[in-house]
């Protein structure tokens, strides 16, 4: 059976890849990364993209050392380049005072991260499949989760792709077969002590047999329109949280009559969404902290809400005020940005993804953390860097230049966050602050030919990840 049809839609639909992207394509050596491996190596000429295989072992298994040297053979047989590293999880774990699945994901993100910048990757392929995506929504669910859980593993999220997102797991190893491919079995994913499995192997047959046999593709489409409406609902609680911002020198604050206005579900999300901001996107807020700051709203409640990160919400006399805990100083950094590609920017925990062609918005749909501009108005070297003093910007909507200083006052930015902003640059000057506002003369016009869409993400590091 070969899939490889399928995966071409898939790579496609969600615009995986740009011709010349180096991609690492993470392996294990189970059947889901094995089959991966294959089936990028098969469209690599397709893709134009060239491709550097990952392992990493996580000295979690005996068999662990044999399952490198697995994959190192098979980056052999493909004739392509590999970096296999040993990184001891459990140490890890006891000194962090980690689980091992949230270590292993720490240590596995940060691997790929530093490979990506060694070796000038711009995307990391990984194995997940379409039984994983829907694994992961039944583990969300019964932990509780909202929408943003219910959507599972992303096909996408910069700089990572997961191009067997809509394949079944029996397909894969069907696919694994018709092309000869030896793989590893790995022992633990049959053990029962694990979450994930016993829903794997005990709840997810037990619901194809006694309520519905195709409750994996019904999961995978309830991802899929959870994902759809997570993304409006981003849009609108970004809107949302403009109109009720209020921020002083060191804070940022909600205006608590408006907020009180909002529905139940938008006020949630303003919340984690401002949250999320001072924290500087390390962290989530869950719903019990979310409702916490919310109860701060109600007359007689307590004065102050204790979250995570250090993190404190305070009620004033108009506002609920949110305190950062006192942060390290950002250095100075400066990165050229790759055009197409990925930048990764980890000193804010970011990364800053450029592609060029049409956006699939309009500019004034987009995200806070998207922009779009006029490809042809842009002077290279484009790079990404911190704020300077001196600095000076021409907004979008201004008549004139203004100090960059006095922009960032004047939109209520607080201090705290000015030198957390990624300021992208052209050889004349500033053409996007991250966040807030592109250039005037940067800015897609109605002679606009040519767009360059900029998107900055957080450094994934909470995904649900069980394999490469």
């Amino acid at each position: 059976m070969d899939i490889l049809p399928q995966v071409q839609n898939t790579i496609k639909r969600f615009d995986m890849f740009r011709r010349g992207d180096k991609v690492v394509v993470g392996v294990s050596g189970g059947p889901d990364s094995v089959a991966l491996l294959d089936l990028m190596w098969r469209l690599r000429e397709h893709l134009q993209v060239s491709i550097h295989v990952a392992h990493l072992n996580h000295c979690l298994r005996e068999e662990a050392a044999g399952e490198a040297e697995f994959v190192q053979e098979l980056a052999a047989v493909y004739d392509l380049g590999i970096t296999v590293e040993k990184h001891d999880v459990p140490a890890y774990a006891a000194a962090q005072k980690l689980s091992t699945e949230v270590a292993a994901r720490e240590t596995r993100y940060r691997f790929f991260e530093t490979l990506m910048r060694r070796i000038g990757a711009t995307r990391v392929a990984l194995g997940h499949q379409a039984d994983d995506l829907a694994e992961t929504v039944l583990l969300n669910f019964v932990r509780g989760a909202g929408l943003t859980g219910l959507k599972g593993i992303p096909p996408v999220r910069t700089p990572y792709v997961r191009p067997l997102i809509e394949v079944r797991r029996a397909a894969i190893e069907a696919y694994c077969a018709f092309r000869g491919l030896r793989t590893c079995l790995d022992a633990s994913n049959l053990q029962t002590v694990y979450l994930r499995n016993r829903i794997r192997h005990e709840l997810v047959p037990f619901l194809q047999r006694e309520y519905n046999p195709e409750i994996v593709p019904a999961l995978c489409r309830l991802a899929e329109i959870t994902r759809e409406e997570d993304e409006f609902m981003a849009g609108e609680t970004a809107k949302a949280l403009s109109k009720i911002i209020v921020s002083a020198e060191a804070v940022l604050g909600l205006k608590a009559d408006l907020l009180t206005g909002l529905p139940p579900a938008l006020a949630r999300r303003v919340v984690r969404l401002a949250f999320k901001r001072v924290a500087g996107g390390l962290c989530e807020l869950d719903f019990l902290h979310t409702e916490k700051v919310l109860h701060l709203l109600t007359p007689g409640a307590g004065r102050e809400a204790v979250l995570p990160g250090g993190v404190r919400a305070v009620r004033s006399y108009d506002a609920i005020l949110f305190f950062p805990r006192r942060a390290e100083p950002v250095p100075d950094f400066q990165r050229p940005v790759s055009i197409p590609g990925s930048t990764p920017v980890p000193e804010l925990a970011m990364v800053l993804d450029v592609r060029t062609g049409d956006p699939h918005t309009e500019p004034a749909g987009l995200s806070a953390e998207e922009a779009v501009l006029d490809f042809d108005r842009v002077k290279p070297p484009v790079v990404v860097r911190k704020r300077r003093p001196g600095d000076v910007f021409h907004p979008l909507g201004f008549p004139a230049p203004v100090k960059l200083k006095d922009f960032l006052i004047g939109q209520k930015v607080p201090r705290h966050r000015r030198d957390r902003l990624a300021l992208v640059e052209d050889a004349l000057g500033i053409i996007w602050v991250a966040g807030l506002r592109v250039s005037a003369r940067a800015a897609v016009t109605p002679d606009t030919k040519r767009y360059l869409h900029l998107r900055l993400v957080a450094r994934p590091q909470g995904e649900a990840d069980r394999t490469y």
